[in-house]
């Protein structure tokens, strides 16, 4: 007899066993993007024709980016020279107004017989204020206002002092109530407006000093290196190949031109610097020094037309000096010093004699024009300091305005490179789609 062997049906498959079998293996997450998101989603040809896309824009955007940054530069070094320029024409304003007005006191002294060669310095020294603030004005439009305020100022200046020489001349005792009133118009009205120009001035040209970014410049490029990288690992891991030839040349060359460009600004910037703590300083404190020793010396000759009642002439004598020697640590040299302690030497005389109630040998000894006066070692140590402050700014502008070039030049480099390396992304990307079809 013949036995039947049944065979047990095994447990129903669990729900969607079968869809999920039908469906193939499980998608690889890399292939949903990653890090490049949604350019990678849908076909294989759409996710390379945005890639292509991508790659050429955020090469193009680090060209743009980096080749603006490099022109700012560019432009900034421009205006700190120019900016240097205006601050040495306010200087020299505020220098020739207190030279005037210690020009204008010592020869004060003599009353009557004021000398032509001084009469003559006194009037080179005012012209000298006129023109500098036309110059300034045409130079600088932001300071026109400032400028216009001490023009009138300067103009009152010399009107007063023009009633306290006219009198002088005549013996008469009110002279020096006008000269009194006009040095103090100048110090309260004309030399604060001055010191607005030239700390305004400073502060430009010190900002636009500050105007170079080399580290602006390596994140466009790093960016645009990084996008390059990912794309090539994406098609790296579809078509089997390690190197896409055209977005491996993109990256070297946007990194050659970042590497050209960080170094032109950077290079800039550590010049700009060396100026800063060099040339430019010893413009602003030699100009600083030649203001503080001509108010000195004014300050001498109205202590001495005070006669016995010039204490405070003397004080503030003895604040500007000080400001002199603080000025003279950056700006000075030893022969500068030398002639500026010569100076001090023989006030120190002056204020003896005049203490000691010798007026008429004081008076002398601070308006004789000979080389045992104070006139004379002050002229030297005003002019030599004059000379300083010249070489000075004349190494600060140049330094400032050369070699800016590099900067242009870096930047035309980059637009070049730029647009080299955005063929060669778009070029790279296309093979890659021509194989796929």
């Amino acid at each position: 007899m013949s036995q039947q062997t049944a065979t047990r049906p095994g447990p129903p498959p669990p729900p969607g066993a079968e869809a999920a079998a039908h469906a193939g293996p499980a998608p690889d997450p890399r292939g949903r993007g990653g890090l490049l998101g949604p350019l990678t989603r849908g076909s294989t040809p759409a996710a390379l024709a945005r890639l292509r896309v991508a790659s050429a824009v955020v090469v193009l955007v680090a060209t743009v980016v980096s080749a603006v940054v490099l022109v700012v530069g560019w432009d900034a070094n421009r205006a700190a020279a120019a900016d240097t320029e205006q601050l040495i024409r306010a200087q020299a304003i505020k220098t020739d107004l207190l030279r005037a007005d210690a020009l204008a006191t010592n020869a004060f002294l003599v009353g009557g017989l004021e000398s032509a060669t001084q009469r003559s310095a006194y009037d080179d020294a005012l012209t000298s204020v006129t023109e500098g603030i036309t110059a300034a004005s045409e130079a600088q439009p932001a300071d026109q206002v400032v400028l216009a305020r001490l023009n009138a100022a300067v103009l009152a200046y010399a009107s007063t002092m023009e009633l306290a020489r006219a009198n002088n001349r005549q013996g008469l005792p009110v002279g020096g109530a006008y000269l009194r009133q006009a040095s103090g118009e100048l110090r309260s009205t004309a030399l604060p407006l001055t010191d607005a120009l030239v700390a305004a001035n400073a502060e430009r040209a010190e900002s636009a000093m500050d105007g170079q970014h080399p580290w602006l410049l390596v994140l466009p490029a790093a960016l645009a290196v990084a996008l390059l990288f990912l794309v090539n690992r994406w098609i790296a891991a579809r078509f089997r190949r390690h190197v896409n030839v055209g977005l491996a040349v993109a990256a070297l060359v946007v990194l050659g031109a970042g590497v050209v460009a960080v170094a032109a600004a950077g290079t800039r910037a550590g010049d700009n610097a060396v100026v800063r703590g060099g040339s430019y300083a010893v413009v602003v404190d030699g100009a600083a020094a030649r203001t503080a020793a001509n108010d000195a010396k004014s300050d001498e000759s109205l202590r001495l037309i005070a006669r016995g009642s010039g204490q405070a002439f003397e004080d503030a004598w003895t604040a500007a000096a000080a400001e002199v020697d603080d000025a003279l640590v950056v700006a000075g040299n030893p022969a500068v010093r030398a002639q500026w302690q010569a100076y001090v030497d023989g006030h120190a005389q002056v204020v003896e004699l005049d203490a000691g109630g010798s007026w008429d040998d004081a008076v002398e000894l601070a308006t004789t024009t000979g080389s045992d006066g104070t006139t004379a070692v002050f002229t030297e140590f005003d002019t030599a300091m004059a000379q300083v402050v010249s070489d000075a700014a004349d190494s600060a502008t140049g330094s400032l305005r050369g070699g800016t070039w590099l900067l242009l030049a870096a930047a035309g480099l980059w637009v070049a490179l730029g647009l080299l390396a955005t063929g060669a992304a778009w070029r790279g990307v296309s093979v890659r789609m021509g194989e796929y079809s």
